[in-house]
Protein backbone atom coordinates (compact mmCIF):
# COMPACT_ATOMS: atom_id res chain seq x y z
CA UNK A 1 0.00 0.00 0.00
CA UNK A 2 3.01 2.23 0.92
CA UNK A 3 4.41 1.68 -1.88
CA UNK A 4 1.90 2.29 -4.35
CA UNK A 5 0.96 6.05 -2.70
CA UNK A 6 4.56 6.62 -2.98
CA UNK A 7 4.73 5.47 -6.94
CA UNK A 8 1.77 7.83 -7.15
CA UNK A 9 3.34 10.87 -5.54
CA UNK A 10 6.33 10.45 -7.69
CA UNK A 11 4.39 10.57 -10.66
CA UNK A 12 3.25 13.54 -9.73
CA UNK A 13 6.38 15.33 -8.86
CA UNK A 14 7.60 13.87 -12.50
CA UNK A 15 4.95 16.27 -13.88
CA UNK A 16 6.88 19.10 -13.01
CA UNK A 17 10.23 18.25 -14.82
CA UNK A 18 8.14 19.24 -17.98
CA UNK A 19 7.50 22.51 -17.27
CA UNK A 20 9.37 25.00 -19.12
CA UNK A 21 12.56 26.95 -17.72
CA UNK A 22 11.37 30.26 -16.28
CA UNK A 23 14.27 32.37 -16.18
CA UNK A 24 13.16 35.86 -17.52
CA UNK A 25 10.96 38.87 -17.05
CA UNK A 26 8.71 37.67 -20.36
CA UNK A 27 7.39 33.99 -20.51
CA UNK A 28 8.55 32.55 -23.52
CA UNK A 29 5.55 30.58 -23.91
CA UNK A 30 2.83 33.26 -23.65
CA UNK A 31 4.75 36.57 -23.75
CA UNK A 32 3.34 38.07 -20.54
CA UNK A 33 5.40 40.22 -18.58
CA UNK A 34 5.35 39.68 -15.38
CA UNK A 35 6.48 43.30 -14.47
CA UNK A 36 3.93 45.11 -16.51
CA UNK A 37 0.93 42.16 -15.16
CA UNK A 38 2.12 41.86 -11.26
CA UNK A 39 3.06 45.65 -10.33
CA UNK A 40 1.36 47.27 -7.49
CA UNK A 41 0.76 50.74 -8.47
CA UNK A 42 0.19 53.07 -5.50
CA UNK A 43 -1.62 56.05 -5.73
CA UNK A 44 -1.69 59.13 -2.77
CA UNK A 45 -5.20 60.26 -2.41
CA UNK A 46 -6.31 63.32 -0.45
CA UNK A 47 -8.98 63.64 1.63
CA UNK A 48 -12.06 66.42 1.12
CA UNK A 49 -14.36 67.09 3.29
CA UNK A 50 -17.28 68.47 3.31
CA UNK A 51 -20.03 69.79 5.18
CA UNK A 52 -22.54 67.00 5.48
CA UNK A 53 -22.95 63.35 4.21
CA UNK A 54 -25.10 64.95 1.30
CA UNK A 55 -23.27 67.69 0.30
CA UNK A 56 -20.36 65.00 -0.04
CA UNK A 57 -22.58 62.41 -1.72
CA UNK A 58 -23.26 65.07 -4.60
CA UNK A 59 -19.90 65.33 -5.00
CA UNK A 60 -19.42 61.96 -5.74
CA UNK A 61 -22.00 62.57 -8.48
CA UNK A 62 -20.11 65.64 -9.46
CA UNK A 63 -16.63 64.31 -10.17
CA UNK A 64 -17.80 60.70 -11.51
CA UNK A 65 -19.20 62.75 -14.54
CA UNK A 66 -16.17 64.64 -15.32
CA UNK A 67 -14.70 60.71 -15.11
CA UNK A 68 -12.76 61.49 -11.68
CA UNK A 69 -12.86 58.53 -9.53
CA UNK A 70 -13.71 59.01 -5.38
CA UNK A 71 -15.06 57.07 -2.81
CA UNK A 72 -16.29 58.00 0.94
CA UNK A 73 -13.63 58.16 3.33
CA UNK A 74 -13.23 55.38 6.19
CA UNK A 75 -13.05 58.03 8.54
CA UNK A 76 -16.06 59.80 8.08
CA UNK A 77 -19.29 59.98 5.57
CA UNK A 78 -18.97 63.59 5.36
CA UNK A 79 -15.41 63.12 3.45
CA UNK A 80 -14.49 61.56 0.60
CA UNK A 81 -10.79 60.53 -1.02
CA UNK A 82 -9.68 61.31 -4.88
CA UNK A 83 -6.69 60.56 -6.31
CA UNK A 84 -3.86 63.14 -5.46
CA UNK A 85 -3.33 64.04 -9.12
CA UNK A 86 -7.21 65.56 -10.26
CA UNK A 87 -7.38 67.80 -6.84
CA UNK A 88 -7.04 71.08 -9.03
CA UNK A 89 -9.36 69.25 -11.42
CA UNK A 90 -11.65 68.38 -8.86
CA UNK A 91 -11.61 71.60 -7.30
CA UNK A 92 -12.71 73.63 -10.36
CA UNK A 93 -15.01 71.18 -11.23
CA UNK A 94 -16.48 71.70 -7.24
CA UNK A 95 -16.49 74.84 -7.42
CA UNK A 96 -18.95 75.51 -10.60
Amino acid sequence: MLDADLKEFEDYLSEFNSIPPFDSETCAICGISLSDNLSINKVPLVELQFENETTAARAINMLEEKGIKSKQSSSGKEKILIPEEKLKDAKSILKS
